[in-house]
């Protein structure tokens, strides 16, 4: 396959997991490095990125979501043909602001692991408004269907996955006992994230399983909680009992986000200036540091 699309235009596409640089190589599509420092992506400049994107004709684009909001709250359209974001929740809030501002891109989100990529993926455009409705209500967050080269399974909630594409072994085997399950013979992966699969087989991600609270998984309640007026990010505080939602943003009156989370099962709210983020990707949350945060 060459790098040209169905209409015979050349593309190119912007690829900020360097290992991707590899898949674009198979298919023949070059590959423009981002202009910001990816250890650093809290950094980027929209203005920027948009500039590299029309100067040097990118049509695709394979970038975290930090940097897919930054787009998003960018005064310009990039004009991307298609953008392929992972390494983080792509939330409800960031998938409508990117349809808003990108509305003739197509946005595919990708959710996999290190040892398991990808593992499922959806189009936005392709979610009912029924979807939409049971993310803001404490359904988790939805990822769509797994991949045809994976099976998923969910065993005591944990999503547990194989196929030929998926890590079976660490160097020297350290940390296969903790990661790695044997079902019928086969070595499958334990992800670290609670989820369930609906009637039509999509995946659900129910946030990760050590940052439970009380009865509820973490994006059970911070998907819902990202949808209240003046919400920037909210995180379920890991063990507390009862349920404790940090939440960033700009409450508009006086209790508002007290109600809205009783509604849901949580019994406190607890406003932070900023809710601290993982350094490699700056878009989930470091539930370690939170629990330093709110003590």
């Amino acid at each position: 396959m060459s790098g040209l699309s169905e209409v015979g235009v050349p593309q190119a596409g912007m690829v900020a997991f360097p290992v991707f640089v590899i898949a674009n190589m198979a298919i023949g599509i070059p590959s423009i490095l981002p202009n910001w420092k990816l250890s650093r992506p809290e950094r980027a400049s929209a203005h920027g990125i948009v500039d590299l994107i029309a100067r040097e004709k990118i049509t695709r684009a394979l970038i975290p979501p930090l940097i897919c909001e930054t787009l998003a709250k960018g005064a310009r359209d990039p004009r991307l043909t298609s953008i392929f974001t992972g390494g983080g929740p792509i939330f409800p809030d960031l998938m409508t602001a990117m349809r808003n501002t990108m509305p003739a891109t197509s946005v595919l989100t990708v959710y996999g692991s290190t040892e398991a990529e990808p593992i499922a993926h959806q189009h936005v455009e392709d979610i009912a408004d029924e979807d939409w409705l049971a993310m803001e209500t404490g359904a988790g967050l939805l990822a769509g269907s797994p991949t045809s080269e994976t099976r998923v399974r969910i065993i005591n909630d944990e999503i547990v996955v194989t196929g030929d594409h998926v890590n079976k072994s660490y160097l020297d085997g350290q940390g296969d006992a903790e990661n790695k399950l044997r079902i019928d013979g086969e070595v499958w992966h334990r992800t670290g994230d609670a989820g369930r699969l609906d009637q039509h087989n999509r995946l659900w991600l129910r946030g990760r399983l050590s940052a439970k609270a009380c009865a509820y998984y973490p994006f059970e309640v911070e998907v819902a909680a990202r949808s209240w007026p003046g919400v920037v990010r909210a995180a379920l505080v890991p063990q507390s009992a009862p349920p404790l939602l940090a939440v960033e943003g700009k409450e508009p009156s006086p209790g508002l986000w007290q109600l809205k989370a009783s509604a849901i099962g949580v019994a406190q709210v607890h406003k932070v200036a900023r809710i601290p983020l993982d350094r490699r990707h700056h878009s989930k949350v470091d539930y370690p540091a939170l629990c330093k945060l709110v003590q």
